[in-house]
Formats: C-alpha cells, sequence, structure tokens
C-alpha cells in the first residue's frame, strides 16, 4: 500500500510588520497542490526522518506538531486515520541549511542504495539517479573486490561495479543530492516558502508535514479525512494575483 507525504504551508500574516500583534497561523496551500507522488523518499528521510530506511541524519526528525500549531493540525493528528510522524520547519530554519554538507551517520556511505550511472556512446558516465542496490551487485562486488559485497560500506573508495549496462558506485550522499538532485519535487514547495517570507518574514512561514501508511495512504480515505477536517476549518488565505 505505501506511505505518501502530506502536509501544509502555514503563514502568519504580515507577521513581521510593527502593527501585526501575535498574527494568527493560516493554511495557504496544501502539500499536493505543489508537489505529488512518490519515488523520492529518501528526501523524506533526510529532510523529516521517515522512512528510516538509510543510515541518514535528519534535518527536522519527527519533531511533532509545532507548539502553536492551529486546532485543525491538532485535530488531525489526534485521528491515526490521517497520519503520523508529524514534523515542521520553518523557512528560517530551510534557508539556514548547507546543502552540500553530508548527510550520512558517521560519514559513512549508504548502505543499501548506490549511484546509477548511464554510459554515453562515447564512454562517458552520466548520472541516472540514486538506486536500491540491484540484484547481483552483491556477487559482482565480491567478484571484483573480494570483500562481503552485501555491505555496500566495504566496496573500496571509489570502486565501480558495471552490471547489465549500468554503473553503481557507493555514494555517501549530501543534502542537496536527496533534496534537490534526485527529484525536482520539493522546488516548487520551496519557491512559494522564499516568496511568501520575503512578504511576511523568515520566521512566519512554515512547512507541516505528516505520512499516511497502510489503510490511510489511500486516497480515498485520506482526502475523506481531510474534507472532514477542512469543514470544521476556518477559511484559507490562498495567493491569487489580485490579493492583499
Amino acid at each position: 500500500m505505501g506511505v505518501d507525504i502530506h502536509g501544509v504551508i502555514e503563514c502568519r500574516l504580515w507577521g513581521r510588520e510593527s502593527w501585526a500583534r501575535n498574527p494568527p497561523w493560516y493554511v495557504i496551500l496544501e502539500l499536493h497542490e505543489l508537489r505529488y507522488g512518490r519515488g523520492d523518499q529518501l528526501s523524506w528521510e533526510c529532510l523529516f526522518g521517515y522512512p528510516s530506511a538509510e543510515d541518514i541524519v535528519p534535518l527536522f526528525g519527527q519533531r511533532g506538531l509545532p507548539p502553536d500549531a492551529t486546532s485543525r493540525l491538532r485535530s488531525d493528528a489526534e485521528d491515526p486515520t490521517i497520519g503520523h510522524s508529524h514534523s515542521y520547519a520553518t523557512w528560517a530554519e530551510l534557508a539556514a541549511v548547507d546543502w552540500d554538507e553530508p548527510c550520512m551517520e558517521d560519514g559513512r556511505p549508504a548502505r543499501l542504495h548506490l549511484e546509477r550511472l548511464r554510459r554515453r556512446p562515447d564512454g562517458t558516465l552520466e548520472h541516472d539517479g540514486f538506486v536500491w542496490r540491484p540484484e547481483g551487485i552483491e556477487d559482482a562486488a565480491a567478484d571484483l573486490f573480494g570483500v562481503d559485497g552485501e555491505d555496500l560500506r566495504t566496496w573500496p573508495e571509489g570502486a565501480e561495479v558495471e552490471l547489465d549496462g549500468y554503473v553503481y558506485r557507493r555514494v555517501i550522499f549530501t543534502r542537496r543530492q536527496l533534496v534537490f538532485e534526485d527529484s525536482g519535487k520539493w522546488e516548487p514547495v520551496f519557491s512559494v516558502m522564499r516568496i511568501l517570507a520575503g512578504l511576511h518574514g523568515e520566521d512566519n512561514v512554515r512547512l507541516v508535514v505528516y505520512f499516511c501508511s497502510g489503510l490511510a495512504s489511500s486516497p480515498t480515505s485520506c482526502r475523506r479525512s481531510q474534507r472532514a477536517a477542512e469543514f470544521l476549518a476556518p477559511p484559507r488565505h490562498r495567493l491569487s494575483c489580485g490579493s492583499r
């Protein structure tokens, strides 16, 4: 059934203005309105610590809801059919991240994933994504290097294994590789947050996420729960060309 990521972008409108005293948080956009699909679970782990398949040190690992979460979010969090493993990050926190910093625990290579490269007609290699280790790679590595091929971290530094037309290398992930280079799914989200932060202040824009798994991961189940919450929620403030 798989797992999906859901969430909202919230903003305290004009929160950095001197006349705006303790403005409330409003939902601006749902996460699914800016990104969709799976396939980039490593970025979820890098940002929010779920799922924990690799030894990645997350930036904002399962922090729970913000202390001043809206009543809508708190109501959703109490319903296990809606989601779990909640976390959040303000734009100020995201803007301060060193995206080129390695994010692996103890600086070690990934134990389950490899960089895959495609060989061009001229013999040079081009990046083709980060993939779960393919079938047969362990035996090929053991034959080449005389090591335990099942443990990718025992491969010699700089080692390459060619298998079924691809070249594989072990990898020590950076945050940029996982969040931006492996998928373009987060750029629209961060672009909206960046624009909002320029208007309302970096600490007044935040992303709140949660995950749906099992039965709750079906679109029908998630939407049914979300519609119930939205029925009780105040109207959302949306951005438009003519909004003020």
